[in-house]
């Protein structure tokens, strides 16, 4: 199961990082701006989500261990962190 999440995640974080790389060269030639910044603003949550969970199963499915209970809190601890992060600085009111 942890191994077809990784693969999915794999996808849609290189289909959600390639979107982002092509929107950008869109926004730096100012073509279609308007729907690349509506882009860029609306999907950059997913983005990190598939980022946060694609990097952390290869971290444990790498360091995985029979007999290891604190390896999945050592790591997903953290990225839980980072991902409420990013929530927080994306819906802070006045940026």
């Amino acid at each position: 199961m942890l191994s077809y999440l990784h693969k999915l995640s794999a996808v849609f974080f290189f289909l959600f990082g390639s979107s982002f790389f092509f929107a950008y060269i869109l926004l730096r030639n100012k073509v279609w701006t308007k729907g690349v910044a509506i882009w860029m603003q609306t999907a950059d949550l997913p983005f990190v989500f598939s980022a946060v969970i694609y990097g952390g199963l290869s971290l444990y499915l790498g360091l995985q261990s029979n007999d290891s209970k604190m390896l999945p809190w050592m790591i997903w601890t953290p990225l839980a962190a980072v991902f409420g992060l990013v929530l927080l600085v994306n819906f802070w009111p006045g940026a």
